[in-house]
């Protein structure tokens, strides 16, 4: 019933598809909501939407924070980096409108992963786990593993293959590791160009 809807990647105005999200680099609802807003207020000053149109493809969002890195076989891949924390993976999780491949682990810093089951459970058709954490984790995650598979991979190559295996054209590979990343790389920012290097190659 609100003057502004998210349908299938478009953003409706009163039901009619006004901006076409998904040709842009902005994925999660809180891009989409932002979105709205900034249409909303600009709609006001006359502006038209092919202008936002034309404006959101222009527009990131900042690296390692849900940045669509590409998009592959039907498949996104997005690197989130720079969730070092579990309420940054949540956020990561609540955003998506797609099914999630959720790619999770590194550095062991005593954080309760078991909270996120319930999350895991609507959110995602699949699991990765990797790093330090990656036994640690796998054994959380063992409650939902027959409605979610929970796969362990040595390292972050073997987790985006591991991830790409389990993701079919309309899913996300989200890489939201929901930890800090010193047991591999010098932070996030280094784990995140290594993510998208390999997803690129």
């Amino acid at each position: 019933e609100a003057d502004y809807t998210l349908q299938d990647g478009w953003i409706c105005e009163r039901g009619e598809k006004v901006i076409d999200l998904s040709a842009t680099q902005l994925r999660g609802l809180h891009n989409a909501e932002n979105a709205m807003a900034a249409y909303a207020a600009c709609s006001a000053f006359g502006v038209k939407a092919d202008e936002v149109n034309e404006a959101l493809l222009g527009f990131a969002p900042p690296l390692h924070r849900c940045e669509l890195v590409r998009t592959l076989d039907g498949v996104e891949y997005i690197n989130d980096s720079k969730a070092t924390n579990l309420h940054a993976l949540d956020s990561a999780l609540r955003s998506q409108s797609r099914p999630v491949v959720l790619m999770v682990g590194g550095k062991q810093k005593g954080l309760d992963y078991a909270e996120l089951l319930p999350r895991l459970q609507d959110s995602a058709k699949g699991v990765v786990v990797f790093g330090e954490i990656a036994q640690q984790l796998h054994d959380t995650l063992q409650p939902i593993a027959e409605t979610v598979p929970v796969e362990m991979a040595s390292n972050l190559d073997d987790a985006l293959s591991q991830a790409r295996n389990m993701a079919e054209d309309g899913d996300t590979i989200l890489f939201s590791p929901g930890t800090s990343s010193f047991d591999m790389f010098s932070g996030y920012e280094e784990r995140g160009d290594y993510f998208r290097r390999i997803a690129n190659n």
